[in-house]
């Protein structure tokens, strides 16, 4: 049950910090960007799936291209790079709507919540530009377009791992209500997504001989989506501790940078364990285990001196840069192995 914000008494008059907070948190309608050239009609539910806010694509994907990157080489024959274009393109629609059918579920669940929240409160749901019943419909929409290319032009097997993640991610909103670790439902949910990658080029990803590099790569990926949440919710812990919203940035408020030097060291070490397991090569060590540990260290050495930037800012280009280097890491073994066939 949603914490209740507290009730003003009766005919009493606002404040004048009161009405001044009203009118800056005033929602207006875009007029530049993507969404100034739509309809306004559409506007609302265009906001509803971030179609404003492409890098959530970005952390949404870079999973699926990993996965794909591991699975194609590790295969006894490399898959070709017309093969893995084409599975590429296809993970790549169903990455477009399965984040859109994430945003508009969670922001339907969490309506309540982002009332209370200064950076949600003029989300479209929220401030009722979109019903509930809609926001269902369209959710449930979104989702049968991005299982339908998967099972269209994927083997079965990429429709239940699909499946599988889409459950994960009905899941999450509500996990911040029972635990103060909803961000690792939210890492398990793309994490899940390595066996989608690994299916769709025919790797079987959890049989005895695979089992172990795959569990370990979706482990990372799952790290590394509870670090960047973790980062991303910390502007939110003023907030979220007055409407009782749960997650490791309030728990973990007042010692954040050793959670993160936990989660570093965690990441590095499932790196290094799915690099000797699966005989990467030296670019991979070089690219996705220093690469990335340093990126995340520089972030974890911010966070302690207390110099790390807005999240908008030089903080996220710092964790774009850890994830850069993962994708070069398992790029570059990929290619050099395609090639050589």
């Amino acid at each position: 049950m949603a914490v209740q914000p507290p009730k003003s008494s009766p005919g009493a008059a606002p404040s004048k910090g009161a009405k001044a907070g009203t009118e800056a948190n005033k929602y207006v309608a875009p007029s530049r960007g993507v969404l100034s050239t739509l309809p306004s009609s559409w506007v609302p539910y265009a906001e509803l799936i971030r179609l404003h806010q492409p890098h959530g694509i970005y952390m949404i994907a870079f999973p699926h291209l990993v996965g794909l990157m591991y699975a194609s080489s590790v295969l006894d024959e490399p898959v070709p790079l017309s093969m893995f274009a084409n599975r590429a393109a296809v993970l790549l629609v169903w990455t477009f709507f399965w984040r859109s059918a994430g945003c508009a579920w969670n922001d339907n669940i969490d309506q309540d919540f982002d009332r209370k929240t200064a950076r949600c409160r003029n989300r479209p749901i929220a401030r009722g530009a979109i019903s509930t019943a809609s926001g269902h419909v369209y959710s449930l929409f979104l989702v049968l377009a991005a299982v339908a290319p998967l099972h269209y032009y994927l083997a079965p097997e990429c429709t239940w791992a699909a499946l599988v993640s889409v459950a994960l991610a009905m899941i999450y909103p509500f996990g911040k209500r029972f635990t103060d670790f909803a961000q690792v439902i939210l890492g398990s949910t793309l994490g899940s997504t390595v066996m989608l990658a690994a299916y769709s080029v025919g790797l079987p990803a959890l049989s005895p001989r695979f089992l172990g590099p795959t569990l370990c790569l979706s482990a990372t990926v799952m790290l590394l989506v509870v670090f960047y949440d973790t980062v991303y919710a910390r502007a939110d812990t003023a907030d979220d501790l007055k409407s009782g919203v749960k997650g490791m940035a309030v728990r973990y408020r007042h010692n954040i940078e050793g959670l993160f030097a936990a989660l570093t060291a965690a990441i590095v070490a499932l790196l290094v364990a799915l690099g000797v397991v699966a005989g990467m090569g030296q670019y991979y060590y070089a690219f996705a285990v220093v690469g990335l540990a340093a990126s995340l260290t520089t972030l974890v050495g911010m966070t302690r001196w207390n110099l790390l930037p807005s999240w908008a800012g030089s903080s996220g280009w710092m964790y774009a840069f850890a994830v850069a280097n993962l994708v070069a890491g398992f790029g570059i073994e990929y290619f050099t192995r395609a090639v050589a066939i």
